[in-house]
């Protein structure tokens, strides 16, 4: 019998397939003529995940309807999340969708955005209500734990924590989460967004976990489309435009609805524990 990490990679493997063929069927029957962008994204609900082994989301609906608006021909591809980013460094005419736009990341690419991203926070497991968080200084008193690379990373070192002390970086996959399951360090970040499928990870739910604090800084201000610097400004410039008539028109807001409805539907308490948190609210 399958568990679910087995059955979640047999989709995916059947995923990358599938995508691959539509995406070719598309881009040399009805838009031949269009100019090609290849899209990399990797598995992050309620933006991009993978559902009856098509690839769907917020951000991934946004993406398709915006080639679609530009009359551009994309191919969807999802990979791990370094491995998206170093082929979208080294093509042209690719990108790579749900990205922070961070201070480093700024002059290697263009960007289209923002899209759609939830506010960030901190969270506690239930029984630490010792903890106390009323600013960024208070963190000097906990650990927390962050994947190695992401910008979580460089958030809390502008906020002048020091990693091995303050904060702890894992290489391994959900190997953070798993720490702050069995207590190894005292908070865990979040997006209000995506902490149901995060703790769903590693056997948890939010109910579980308490938010005592919302972070604040640049770099957590919205997901973008990061483009390749060989993609030509025209293409930029018409995917930018694409999404300002989307949000003009209020077609995002009704996918936020649809799909944060569905995360709630499929993860339980989701949209409850979010609400601690600025309500859930999206940012685009």
């Amino acid at each position: 019998m399958l568990n679910q990490n087995n059955l979640q990679k047999l989709e995916l493997r059947a995923m990358f397939k599938h995508l691959t063929i539509v995406s070719l069927f598309t881009a040399s029957t009805a838009m031949a003529s269009a100019e090609q962008l290849t899209l990399y994204t990797e598995v992050f609900p309620p933006y991009n995940f993978v559902q009856h082994n098509q690839l769907t989301g917020i951000n991934t609906k946004i993406m398709e309807s915006l080639c679609e608006r530009a009359k551009l021909s994309c191919t969807f591809s999802v990979l791990p999340w370094k491995r998206a980013m170093s082929l979208t460094l080294a093509q042209p005419n690719a990108g790579i969708y749900s990205t922070s736009r961070t201070a480093k990341r700024e002059t290697q690419f263009y960007w289209v955005g923002p899209l759609v991203s939830g506010h960030s926070c901190l969270y506690r497991l239930n029984a630490r209500n010792d903890i106390k968080v009323t600013s960024t200084q208070s963190l000097q008193n906990y650990t927390i734990g962050v994947s190695r690379g992401d910008v979580y990373q460089t958030v809390l070192a502008d906020f002048n924590l020091a990693e091995g002390l303050q904060f702890l970086t894992y290489s391994k996959k959900f190997e953070e989460l798993k720490m702050f399951k069995q207590g190894k360090h005292d908070l865990l970040i979040g997006s209000s967004l995506t902490l149901s499928s995060q703790l769903m990870n590693v056997g948890m739910s939010p109910d579980q976990v308490t938010p005592v604090f919302e972070l604040k800084h640049p770099a957590l201000v919205g997901n973008y489309l990061a483009l390749n610097k060989n993609t030509s400004p025209e293409v930029v410039n018409k995917l930018q435009h694409a999404l300002d008539t989307m949000k003009q028109e209020k077609l995002i807001d009704s996918l936020v609805d649809q799909f944060v409805a569905e995360d709630m539907h499929s993860h339980g308490e989701a949209l409850t524990v979010a609400q601690q948190c600025l309500n859930g609210s999206a940012i685009y």
